[in-house]
């Protein structure tokens, strides 16, 4: 059987997509590559925790059956209308329909308009507010948004005394909080929860909180039983999710944390947001979908009329309707181990179809705290279940996007107690592909000595081995999956769960305090990186390295784009990471740098070398250069001449006043391993101006570049102003000072040295 030993990119979901803060859907592009490698046609693939419909899409396209499911009722909903959304023409009728309904003798549409009505600060006239926005200190609106209809005036402006009455007009705990209270609080013992569900209600102003419960309210009694009732919770779900406070403002790069409202935050106008959740979701419909199987029985059944089904279900059941050891590909990407998403989902899940509905999601709102040692446990049942519908062959493959390391050691935790071998465990920055089979291979068992002493041994063997393969210092999480990899291919991990060590202290607790000891070994060197924000680790020995990987990582980017007429930006990633397999997966900034360097969009979307860019044209090129900087030298009044390993040396007697490196990639490496040969002479680096990006980000993740720079004095000149300076009838100290000196090659806070 082949494997995926490389980084899979994948595309990752646009944060414009439905009820987006409730879900990781696996990223597109990667189940195709998981099926094709380990599966055949007409085989069937599991998809337990769904939670979006692209990876139904690729399973079904590659000619496999898929089994998807997730415990969530709600998400389900979701991915079945995104699946199988209504027609056009027919949600516009149900939004029609809705909105012209009565309440209070006018149509539910104008009477939740008004509940946002303000007057249009440029004419005065009445208008109606898209949002508010609200300063978490104040405890009140103090800016609104607004489009005129009358005047088109669009801005923002300030709150009037009238906008503040309005909505005081709406009491903060009337009838509709108290409705929706009874509704998501689940009955007998554990109305305990109570409390943690009116914290979850307080994230709504009253004004959206009402309009939000007479949305539910007309939704069920209008739309009863009707087949576009689900579509139309799924566009509440949206409301719910983008109309609380913990929504941030427009244009904000901010994220979301935890249940904390930011210090500002909105209050959407929750009609117009109603009305938003539609387009998106018809923007967002595929086309040309097979239809799935109604029933799981149905798609179970010899000679089902379909390929396909997605349904609500637990792990725990599947051995009750599979046969074991009979898939060769499960596929998934688990539960988040987040608190505040589990809270929402069950709070938004029961809002929307009541507590009795939402059962299985009662034990995540008890989860007050993360706690991986929980999830651990959770996880390893689930795993186990899993590992026993596998053939010995198959493969069990975990997706994990934007998830914490803790995750990963948990799920590794996990994995090992349920008896499955890591086959791979790649990573890059917070996104992980994990591997299983049921076959739980290890490599290099471990004696029954020490068990700290040898967590510690694996650890320190672990981290030397990739520093030394990177060839540059390694940041935090890349040690660390690497570290975490080596712990369970040895069984560390699983000889840490037995019973007697379980006595000592829980397992992950004690891997933690062990890598800890192991990385203060005197044979590392930390190094606190503020640019990149990670701590990186070196060597104290670094005799032997390889090759820094930016630069390894670079060379063949120059290649790939040399050898193919055009590529996406997703497939030219794709091809690198299968050069760089394992712990030699670079990293998604340094892919896009390397890209932007050599690269040239003719079309959008498809990239290409650039012309200036050719080997013949960058030879011509920099030899111009060359010669140029000895035409200049000459004309300052220096003698000059190339001065090996340098390419130019300007002197002043005897005495070199300035050398200069030329060259048409971003070799920084280079450049500084000259750093002993400088001397009293100012150093320069001389490169194409769209290596700029590229060398600023390998000194800004490499400190000690960036500190061989600082010592030697190395200055950066882009080619582009030595012919500017070689194009001009006179020059002279202060010319070159000035076109030199302004050169943004590395934006830092202190000034570039002049040339002199």
């Amino acid at each position: 059987m082949s494997s995926v030993e490389y980084f899979v990119p994948g595309i990752q979901e646009t944060a414009d997509r439905i009820a987006s803060g409730l879900r990781w859907p696996i990223p597109a592009g990667l189940a195709e590559v998981y099926v094709a490698a380990y599966t055949g046609p007409g085989d069937r693939v599991l998809v337990p925790y769904c939670q979006g419909p692209g990876v139904i899409d690729e399973i079904l396209s590659a000619g496999r059956q898929v089994l998807a499911l997730n415990f969530d009722p709600v998400l389900v909903m979701l991915i079945q209308t995104e699946l199988a959304p209504p027609q056009a023409r027919d949600l516009d009728a149900a939004l029609a329909r809705l909105g012209d309904s009565s309440k209070q003798g006018m149509p539910l549409r104008r009477y939740l308009l008004g509940l946002y009505a303000t007057a249009c600060p440029a004419c005065l006239r009445p208008a109606v507010a898209d949002y508010f926005v609200w300063d978490r200190e104040q405890g009140q609106p103090i800016a609104k948004y607004l489009r005129c209809s009358a005047c088109a005036w669009d801005g923002q402006a300030a709150i009037e005394q009238e906008d503040r009455e309005r909505l005081g007009e709406v009491p903060n705990r009337g009838m509709h909080y108290h409705y929706v209270l009874d509704r998501v609080a689940p009955p007998g013992e554990e109305r305990a929860l109570r409390p943690r569900l009116e914290f979850l209600l307080d994230l709504y102003s009253p004004r959206n909180l009402y309009a939000l419960a007479e949305l539910v309210l007309r939704i069920e009694s209008l739309f009863a039983g009707e087949p576009l009732q689900p579509a139309l919770r799924v566009l509440l779900l949206d409301c719910l999710d983008r109309c609380s406070s913990l929504a941030p403002l427009p244009g904000s790069t901010a994220r979301r944390r935890g249940l904390s409202r930011p210090g500002r935050f909105l209050e959407r106008n929750v009609w117009h947001a109603f009305e938003e959740a539609a387009t998106r979701l018809l923007a967002a419909a595929g086309q040309g979908r097979p239809p799935l199987v109604a029933t799981l029985e149905a798609f179970l059944s010899p000679g089902a009329q379909g390929n396909g089904y997605l349904g609500q279900g637990q792990v725990r059941e599947l051995p009750s309707t599979l046969a074991p050891r009979s898939l060769r590909l499960i596929l998934t990407s688990p539960p988040a181990l987040d608190s505040a998403v589990w809270s929402l989902d069950y709070f938004w899940a029961a809002w929307l179809l009541g507590a009795e509905a939402v059962t299985p999601l009662r034990p995540l709102l008890r989860q007050r705290t993360p706690d991986p040692a929980w999830y651990a446990r959770v996880m390893a049942g689930s795993l186990r279940t899993l590992g026993s519908l596998l053939l010995d062959e198959g493969r069990l493959v975990l997706i994990l996007s934007r998830q914490r390391r803790t995750v990963v050691e948990a799920l590794l935790l996990a994995a090992s107690q349920a008896r499955l071998g890591l086959v791979s465990l790649l990573q890059r920055g917070n996104d992980y592909r994990l591997e299983f089979t049921p076959a739980f291979p290890q490599i290099g068992k471990p004696s029954e000595g020490d068990l700290d002493v040898q967590i510690r041994r694996v650890s320190v063997e672990a981290a030397s081995r990739i520093i030394r393969s990177r060839g540059e210092p390694v940041a935090w999480l890349t040690l660390h999956a690497s570290i975490q990899r080596r712990l369970a291919e040895t069984g560390l991990l699983s000889r840490a769960s037995e019973p007697d060590a379980l006595e000592e202290r829980p397992p992950l607790d004690r891997m933690a305090e062990q890598v800890e000891v192991a990385l203060s070994d005197p044979a590392f060197v930390r190094i606190a990186s503020h640019q990149s924000k990670q701590d990186l680790w070196w060597l104290a020995d670094p005799s032997g390295v390889a090759v820094p990987l930016s630069d390894r990582v670079e060379e063949v980017s120059y290649d790939l784009l040399q050898e193919a007429l055009a590529f996406t930006e997703v497939d030219f990633a794709d091809r690198l990471c299968r050069r760089f397999p394992a712990d030699l997966t670079p990293d998604a900034g340094l892919v896009s740098a390397c890209l932007r360097a050599y690269g040239q969009e003719p079309t959008p979307g498809y990239w290409q070398l650039r012309p200036e860019d050719l080997p013949q044209a960058r030879q011509r090129e920099q030899k111009a250069i060359v010669d140029h900087l000895l035409t200049l030298g000459r004309r300052l009044g220096y003698q000059v001449r190339a001065w090996a390993p340098f390419d130019v040396a300007w002197f002043e007697g005897h005495q070199v006043q300035a050398v200069f490196v030329v060259r048409w990639r971003a070799a920084v490496r280079e450049a500084l391993a000259l750093g002993d040969r400088v001397e009293d002479a100012q150093p320069y680096l001389v490169i194409p101006g769209g290596r700029a990006e590229l060398v600023s980000y390998k000194l800004a993740h490499n400190p000690l570049w960036q500190q061989a720079v600082d010592e030697c004095g190395w200055w950066f000149i882009k080619y582009r102003h030595v012919r500017q300076l070689a194009d001009q009838a006179e020059i002279d100290q202060y010319a070159l000072r000035t076109i030199v000196g302004l050169d943004p090659i590395v934006e830092r806070e202190r000034a570039q040295l002049p040339l002199f």
